[in-house]
């Protein structure tokens, strides 16, 4: 099965109804497949400088691209582009549509997943959001097993905030998102929640290892890399040590769980992350996990995500339990 975006093509079927003559048939009040044709371009177009690059990535002529652009200004009764020497940008008619269409395909996507499903088909798309500090812990386990049983359905991955994984959810672009303290939001139901403690994670060697090295006094002299202020993590951490008469200011901020491996390693920096996330270091030596004061725990909300009000595919579904499953097994 493919997804949506993959299975348009700039013809449309044959007799395609009209409530009044337009240009190729696109007739004001029938929302035909040539209207979805041109909406799908549309898209893409938004994304690009110039219909030219527009139509090398949809891989058509540029005149084909320019008049589904027209047969939409027509059905829309307002002008989406201005051309110019410069490129192309979009009107307020099209700013408004760029807007909301996103949404609607990704809403469309999706119910072309679920009528594969009740033709038997058993591929599909898979979209999930997830924090980066157990992305590789916890989720390439569970999709690495997860493919080898089901080989013909693919997995779209997308790391971030929280915010950014109920965003996520609530405009149909994933299906599932595992993040920290997923905030509350009408959109999304958190179908498993796991308790999952934060450690400082150090080089080998540093003096947070040694006795008396972790307490509160200790931790405001290091050099520590953290998340920003957007993250979760990042804001209970802030309230724990605040609470504790504690002031941790990072001297590195990255969101990239890569850089902030590396900032351990090469800056001697502190970090801040579940122990799975970095188990191969603490196996290998490179790294060490070394517990917070009991004054001042931080023990994050691990939260599985889904729509709260949209019918999973049968992928999702089955990839939803697998990772409820692996939650059951977490350990800190």
């Amino acid at each position: 099965m493919r997804e949506f975006r993959e299975r348009e093509r700039p013809c449309a079927p044959a007799g395609l109804a009209r409530k009044r003559a337009g240009p190729a048939g696109l007739g004001h009040g029938h929302f035909g497949m040539a209207k979805i044709v041109a909406l799908h371009y549309f898209a893409v177009v938004t994304r690009c400088t110039s219909l030219r690059d527009a139509a090398t990535q949809l891989d058509i002529h540029p005149n084909v691209l320019a008049r589904h652009i027209s047969q939409l200004e027509y059905y829309m009764d307002a002008p989406l582009l201005e051309r110019g020497p410069l490129g192309i940008r979009l009107t307020a008619a099209g700013e408004l549509l760029a807007a909301k269409l996103d949404r609607t395909i990704n809403e469309l996507d999706h119910v072309v997943r679920l009528i594969d499903d009740l033709k038997g088909l058993r591929g599909g798309l898979v979209g999930v959001h997830a924090a980066e500090g157990v992305a590789s812990a916890i989720l390439v386990p569970v999709l690495a097993a997860f493919a080898a049983r089901h080989p013909h359905v693919r997995a779209r991955l997308r790391t971030g905030t929280a915010k950014d994984g109920v965003r996520a959810i609530e405009d149909a672009s994933c299906d599932l998102a595992l993040t920290f303290f997923a905030p509350a939001s009408a959109a999304i139901a958190v179908v498993r929640r796991v308790r999952l403690p934060q450690f400082i994670i150090a080089p080998p060697g540093h003096p947070v290892t040694r006795d008396g090295g972790a307490a509160c006094t200790a931790l405001e002299r290091y050099r520590w890399v953290l998340p920003g202020p957007e993250f979760g993590v990042r804001t209970y951490l802030d309230r724990a040590a605040a609470e504790a008469g504690c002031r941790i200011v990072p001297t590195f901020e990255a969101a990239s769980l890569d850089l902030q491996r590396a900032l351990i390693v090469q800056a001697g920096a502190l970090g801040v992350l579940p122990r799975a996330a970095v188990a191969d270091e603490i196996d290998a030596g490179t790294m060490a996990a070394v517990p917070f004061p009991d004054t001042m725990p931080v023990e994050t909300s691990l939260d599985l995500c889904v729509p709260a009000d949209r019918q999973p595919s049968y992928a999702a579904e089955r990839l939803r339990r697998e990772l409820e499953a692996a939650l059951l097994q977490v350990r800190a």
